[in-house]
Formats: C-alpha cells, structure tokens, sequence
C-alpha cells in the first residue's frame, strides 16, 4: 500500500481537533470483541482511530473474526485511522523467549500493516526479567539499527514508526535521557508518549520531545504513582496543562484511550463501552476548550 492511500484515513479523521482520540481495541482474550463489531462501536461514538496489537507471531485474520480486506473496508467507511501497537518482551540479548529480534516482529506483522492501511506502527519494548542499568543500555543501544530498519518498512509501506517508552521502574527506555540518544540516531524515528508512564518529575522533560512524538496513550493514574491506566478522572493527571502543551508544541496526531487498569489499580476491566465514552467526552472538552 502506498504512503498516499494511507494519508487518506487521516485526511477523513476528525480534522476538528489537534488531537485525534481514539481508543485501544478490545482484541485480548479476557476482553475480546469482534473487529468489526469494535470498529463500529468506535465510530458511534465518536473515535477517530483504534489501536490494534501485533503479537510476535504477527496479527492474523483470526485474531480479528474478520479478514484483513473486510476490516480495512469497515474502517475506510467508519473514517477510523488503524494503528498499531506490538509489545515485544525481551531478554539480555535484545530477543524474545522465543528468539525473535524486535525486527523479527516487527516483519511478522507486515502483511497485516500493509493490507489494513496501518498509519502508524509502534514496538513497545519490555523487559522479560528485571535485568542492571548497564544491560538495559546495551538493550538500547543494540535495537538502533533495527530501529533504523524498521523506519525505512514503514517509509515503503506508508506507516510512520515508533517506539514507546515505559515507566521508571522497568528501567528500558524508561526516561527522557534513555529515550533521547535513540531519536537523536534515528533522525525519521517517531516517538509514542504514554501520559501514564509520566512522573511528574520526568513531565517538563517528555514534553520537550513533543516535536518528535508521532502518538499518545492516554489514560490516568494517581500520582505520584504511575502506570494504573484506569479511566480518565479516576487519577490526578493535569490534562489541561498537557493539552496545552500539546498544542504549543504543535502535536496533531492519534491520541489512544489506553485504559482498562492493572492489578495495582484493582485489575483489569475498566475499559468498558461507557468507560471509554466518558473518557472520551472528559479528553475532548478539555481540548475543545485549549482550542477556544
């Protein structure tokens, strides 16, 4: 698929507001809908983009109920932007349990980012066992080329990539200055910010890569503590002060409802049908009012 026949989802997304709210799609075997029935789900209510996720395998049409064809046919008429996100879990040698790279799966989910119209891709890097500062920088640095590769696939197949950065605790990609030194080698890499992996500390710092940032995860958390994803205004997050920032740093791109909580915040199961209306409706009347 073409760069062009990709932009055309944008140019049908809500072109209204500098934020493009979309919602995570319930795809995961304790929570699982339909592709089709979910896509129609985001579009009455106002999404303007959903969030898929790879798997290391790749995503397969039976993993959606639906063929790749069927789903990008529903979204074109929902005017809902697909993206995706892929979460690899690596060990010490920068590999899945099973031996893949973060490009190894990457690739696997090529046919599905090419045939569905993907905007936006973006790998998600964890650790799979808590390993030192010094093997998490030589994870960091050892993913660069591939990085780089994965750029050039979404350059050729018409999807921006990213890679997203994760909470202090898990220490890979886990502040500003370890997520820094990978945007400043890959000059085309995009960054996906999620709002809840923020300390308040880390704030001032993430926002100053705003110019770089291709996708936002929103949810909310009661800081100081972070990563509980539960729905919005069930935390402290100053999303006014961050939709501001958003907008002076000229961000105009998919922002991802990313809730349905962690064990830490009482489990999962909060992203319900009216959870996500309600975090919808609290995310766009702050912006609509940034904008005012």
């Amino acid at each position: 698929m073409s760069q062009a026949s990709n932009q055309n989802y944008e140019q049908q997304a809500d072109t209204t507001s500098n934020l493009k709210i979309g919602m995570n799609g319930r795809f995961f075997q304790s929570n699982w809908r339909p592709a089709i029935e979910e896509i129609a789900f985001a579009h009455q209510s106002g999404f303007s983009s959903i969030q898929f996720q790879g798997y290391e395998g790749g995503l397969q049409p039976e993993d959606l109920a639906a063929s790749f064809e069927e789903v990008k046919a529903a979204l074109v008429q929902a005017s809902l932007s697909p993206v995706m996100e892929i979460v690899v879990r690596v060990g010490e040698d920068a590999k899945t349990q099973a031996g893949k790279t973060p490009l190894e799966v990457l690739e696997a989910n090529l046919p599905a980012l090419s045939a569905m119209g993907f905007i936006r891709a973006h790998i998600h890097l964890a650790p799979a066992i808590m390993m030192d500062d010094a093997t998490m920088r030589r994870i960091e640095e050892k993913v660069l080329p591939q990085f780089e590769k994965a750029v050039s696939y979404g350059q050729s197949e018409g999807f921006i990539f990213g890679f997203e950065h994760n909470e202090p605790r898990l220490r890979l990609f886990a502040s500003p200055e370890h997520c820094l030194p990978a945007l400043e080698a890959v000059p085309d890499l995009g960054f996906v910010w999620d709002i809840n992996h923020t300390t308040t500390e880390h704030l001032p710092a993430y926002q100053a890569l705003i110019p770089r940032m291709t996708m936002l995860h929103v949810s909310d958390t009661p800081l100081p503590e972070v990563n509980h994803h539960v729905p919005l205004g069930q935390g402290n997050i100053d999303y006014v002060g961050i939709c501001k920032a958003l907008k002076e740093g000229g961000f105009n791109g998919p922002a991802i409802l990313e809730i349905g909580g962690l064990p830490k915040s009482g489990g999962y199961g909060k992203d319900t049908d009216e959870a996500l209306v309600e975090s919808l409706k609290i995310l766009s009347d702050i912006n609509t009012k940034i904008k005012a």
